[in-house]
């Protein structure tokens, strides 16, 4: 252990030292080597040179008499020199007198003084001396002057004044030396070099090792007792020595090893102590764990009971609504007196009141209990549905302290049809709508819709519900969206409500794909806005033509005036409008041949009728001209129209397209004495339905009653049954094109009857509707499981009924093919019998053990997404995704894969839609797991219900 412990330590701390010690080395054989060769390289320079000048000046009197035996006796002289290789004479015209040796350099010029420089090569060193001749005959006047007397040639020189000898230049010579010996020599001082480094080298090597052996040991020893008493060997630790010089260390070591030895033997005694305890505490946890789960079980059961409970109490209700709502629609077709028109518009409003109220608490069950609302999708008109919603909520406008319009606002870009839910966007409407009523007092409640994006697959329509009510103040605005919570909660409020409708509208809206906000500013009114996804429709509304008659209008309040002529401008655009009498009156007696009738907008009370009705006499009896008056459903006018003589000259607001077009165009072919209008409202033709032959089961007889009502005028054949045996003897003896199926029954319920009927011969695809309360995804997926093929949900009217019977009994669409529609997207039984080798056992298992695990990782889908944990996020749709691939469930996958590879690559960057789509691809598999058409060794009876076999 010392050994592998020391290793690094004594390697670093030997590099510490060796290290400068060799740059040291290495820099000091570097300058011995650089000054030795620059020291030769100077000695044979200088030699090169001593000698070419020397020879120069010996050379003077062979050029002068040109004596070529004495040229030749100094060349000679030369060349027996040591690394001299050529010698060349030149004369003073720079041509060579002799050459011995290395050919001369000739593309330098001759210098006038001695030069020296090497060749380009490096390989000689060239010396080139001029050679002079000194001419010395001047007269000498030394012995000539006296001793006492001043010599004049001495005095001259003393002061500079005298001429120096004359040189002639005779000619030049060129010394070429040979570096090669200079070279050998290099070398051998580099050798000498790398040797004095490499043997140095290797002495500091030994002797740093062992310095630094000796300096590592210590620490390599305190490094050892420290993990030793780490490792908790406090008596190895001990038996390791430090050196005298470090014995104070020693004793600290010794002293923490003995503090860390009994902090040891506490520590493990509060373990055991601990361990104890905590096997008490799992005693425990076993026994609150075992109580917890049989509250859990408790609890679900409390959550089925409540569920049950409500699909009962739903059913309770909506029967009898549903014969009051039945029974009132029929009296609607009577002729009646206007005050008991009056009383059945009112049992039907509180009767359609009551139902909301109940829907809402169902669907805020559904909401608090996680589970989602079934959204349909039908072709259907926007603007017709949103005029509908308006004049419904218009007959609640019965307090004579209340005086709104309703104004709709359609921007030119919406599509009049669109696919979608249109009953829950009613319900959304109707909640916003009538919220807005019940906190106006005057003023008007405009609904404005836009259609902000459109793609090929999809519209998102902006609605707008801005009223001039009360408003609402900034801190109240959180509690908007709270179950059971309002603005004013006290005991003493004035507006009534359960709480419920805006917490609904919001979960409606988020799961049509949109959202919804508030504005609103206390005592100027609120702006409720929210967007929606739909599908476009194929459906197209046929253009109306234009009316040429002109038409004057008179309407005194300047909004819906201005909405007036927003709809005057699409039907009839040449028509006129006045806000007052007086203009009124004078626009007709200046232009009275220009209009074709008169409009009249009036009041609620019942002076404003009275006036109304003098003006409307006057306009006919003085200038011949047809007229309406508008007026709102409940003023006075309106219901009191037969006692004014105006039954058939009322038109009620809200006034919308349609119904002014319908009434202005009806007038019209009147006066003309024409055929009517191809673009009547006509009841639709059911003359394809007689003949049938329908059984209804249902243990109310007021229902079975009304749904004679409704069959017999046209002539259906209609069999009742007050139970379910009953329904099924009567199957035995004769043969139904369809059945209407209460679900609640006593004895045998609705499915287990249906259940029945399937296992008879001639009934494997005789359409068999569910008239059902029942409105949770579950339960309706239960119901299509028994073998029903569609449902409706009371209370029902007559003409739902009818287009049900024409959907099934005309279209012939089977059971079969019903099921097999729905799954094609969802689920592929031949791939999930393939993973699992063609085992139907084995591929249903692998099914049902991954649905199991679904109920779990939906769960924890929703928390990861809610708290925004990536990670594991990714982890379990990975792990549904693994899963999903040996199951058949071929959407789960696909959308699976979709979310996976979006949080790996963007994170929670625009993950709601997918989220959204793969929760939803989750929830439709869930829904329809109990219809998978299993090879007939695997299948539940319900199952072989839904897919018969011949």
């Amino acid at each position: 252990m010392l050994n592998s412990v020391s290793s690094p330590l004594q390697a670093s701390l030997w590099k510490a030292i060796f290290l400068p010690v060799l740059f040291v080395i290495g820099i000091t054989c570097l300058l011995i080597y650089l000054s030795e060769i620059i020291d030769r390289r100077h000695q044979f320079e200088h030699l090169s040179q001593y000698q070419t000048e020397q020879i120069a000046d010996a050379s003077e009197y062979a050029l002068l008499f040109n004596d070529r035996n004495l040229i030749r006796n100094n060349i000679q002289s030369l060349l027996r020199q040591t690394d001299i290789v050529g010698v060349t004479y030149f004369n003073n015209q720079g041509n060579i007198i002799d050459n011995v040796g290395l050919p001369p350099d000739l593309s330098l010029p001759l210098p006038t003084l001695a030069s020296h420089h090497y060749t380009q090569a490096s390989d000689y060193y060239l010396s080139t001396a001029p050679i002079y001749y000194s001419n010395t005959n001047q007269s000498n006047n030394f012995n000539d002057t006296p001793f006492s007397e001043p010599n004049s040639t001495i005095l001259a020189d003393a002061i500079g004044l005298s001429t120096p000898p004359k040189k002639e230049l005779l000619g030049w010579i060129q010394v070429s030396s040979s570096t090669q010996r200079l070279q050998l020599e290099n070398i051998k001082i580099a050798v000498a070099s790398i040797g004095y480094f490499t043997v140095l080298s290797l002495l500091s090597v030994i002797a740093c090792w062992y310095y630094t052996k000796r300096l590592a040991t210590p620490w390599l020893t305190i490094s050892e007792r420290l993990h030793l008493i780490q490792k908790g060997e406090f008596e190895k630790a001990d038996s390791l020595d430090l050196p005298e010089h470090m014995q104070a260390t020693n004793s600290a070591l010794e002293h923490i090893t003995e503090r860390l030895r009994n902090y040891r033997t506490e520590l493990e005694n509060e373990i055991n102590q601990i361990t104890k305890e905590t096997r008490e505490n799992a005693i425990l946890l076993e026994e609150k764990s075992a109580q917890l789960h049989i509250a859990n079980r408790e609890a679900m059961e409390s959550n089925r009971l409540k569920t049950q409970f409500l699909a009962n109490i739903s059913h309770e209700v909506r029967t009898p609504l549903n014969a009051i709502l039945g029974y009132t629609n029929l009296l609607k077709k009577d002729e009646l007196h206007p005050q008991q028109k009056g009383y059945v518009e009112t049992i039907a409003q509180s009767t359609n009141d009551l139902l909301t109220t109940i829907s809402n608490i169902l669907d805020f069950s559904k909401i608090e209990a996680g589970k989602t609302v079934v959204l349909e999708s039908e072709d259907f008109s926007l603007k017709d549905t949103i005029n509908d919603v308006l004049h419904s909520l218009s007959s609640t406008l019965t307090s004579d302290t209340k005086d709104i319009d309703l104004i709709p606002n359609f921007s030119e870009e919406l599509p009049d049809w669109v696919k979608g839910d249109k009953t829950r966007l009613r319900q959304i409407l109707n909640n916003l709508v009538g919220n807005a009523i019940k906190f106006t007092q005057q003023g008007t409640i405009r609904v404005n819709v836009q259609c902000k994006a459109i793609t090929q697959h999809e519209l998102e329509i902006h609605v707008e519900v801005v009223d001039t009510g009360c408003g609402i103040a900034n801190d109240k605005l959180g509690q908007l969206f709270k179950p059971f919570s309002q603005v004013d909660s006290s005991h003493t409020r004035s507006y009534a409500g359960t709480g419920l409708g805006l917490v609904i509208t919001k979960k409606l809206i988020e799961q049509m794909g949109g959202s919804i906000s508030v504005n609103s500013e206390l005592g100027r009114g609120s702006n409720f806005f929210f967007h929606i996804k739909l599908e476009p429709s194929l459906k197209k509304t046929e253009n109306l033509p234009l009316l040429e008659e002109r038409w004057l209008v008179l309407e005194p309040n300047t909004r819906y005036r201005s909405h007036l002529e927003s709809l005057f401008a699409q039907i009839a655009p040449h028509s006129a409008f006045s806000s007052t009498v007086e203009q009124f009156m004078a626009e007709l007696h200046d232009h009275e041949s220009e209009y074709f009738g008169v409009i009249l907008s009036i009041g609620d009370d019942q002076e404003s009728a009275k006036d109304a009705t003098e003006l409307a006499k006057y306009v006919s009896t003085r200038f011949a001209l047809p007229y309406f008056i508008l007026c709102k459903p409940l003023s006075y006018l309106a219901q009191y129209a037969q006692r004014f003589d105006l039954e058939n000259d009322i038109i009620q607001k809200p006034v919308s397209k349609a119904s002014l077009y319908t009434a202005l165009s009806n007038q019209t072919e009147q006066t003309l004495q024409t055929k009517p209008s191809q673009h009547h409202e006509t009841s639709p033709d059911y003359n394809h339905l007689k003949g049938l032959h329908v059984l209804a089961v249902d243990d109310t007889p007021i229902n079975l009653q009304l749904l004679g009502h409704w069959l017999d005028p046209h002539a259906i054949q209609l069999s009742l049954a007050y139970s379910g045996a009953e329904a099924i003897k009567m199957a035995e003896q004769n043969t139904y094109n369809l059945i209407l199926m209460d679900i609640q029954m006593p004895e045998m319920d609705g499915m287990q009857t249906t259940q029945q009927l399937r296992k008879q011969a001639g009934y494997e695809e005789t359409p068999i509707i569910a008239l059902t309360a029942h409105a949770l995804a579950e339960e309706q997926q239960s119901i299509l499981a028994s073998g029903m093929n569609a449902y409706l949900t009371k209370p029902i009217n007559e003409e739902t009924l009818l287009n049900t019977l024409t959907k099934w009994c005309a279209a012939k669409v089977n059971l079969s093919q019903q099921v097999d529609e729905q799954l094609a997207e969802v689920f592929d039984v031949n791939k999930a019998l393939n993973m699992a080798g063609n085992r139907p056992q084995a591929a249903k298992d692998l099914f049902e053990m991954l649905m199991q695990s679904l109920h779990e990782d939906q769960r924890l889908l929703n928390h990861h997404f809610a708290n925004q944990d990536l990670e594991k996020l990714i982890a379990t749709v990975h792990r549904i995704h693994g899963a999903s691939k040996y199951s058949g469930t071929i959407e789960l996958t696909k959308h699976a894969n979709f979310l996976e590879t979006h949080l790996k690559e963007l994170g929670f960057d625009e993950v709601e839609e997918v989220f959204e789509d793969f929760m939803a691809a989750l929830e439709r598999l869930k829904n329809l797991q109990s219809l998978i058409p299993w090879p007939q060794a695997s299948q539940t009876p319900e199952q072989n219900l839904a897919h018969p076999t011949d």
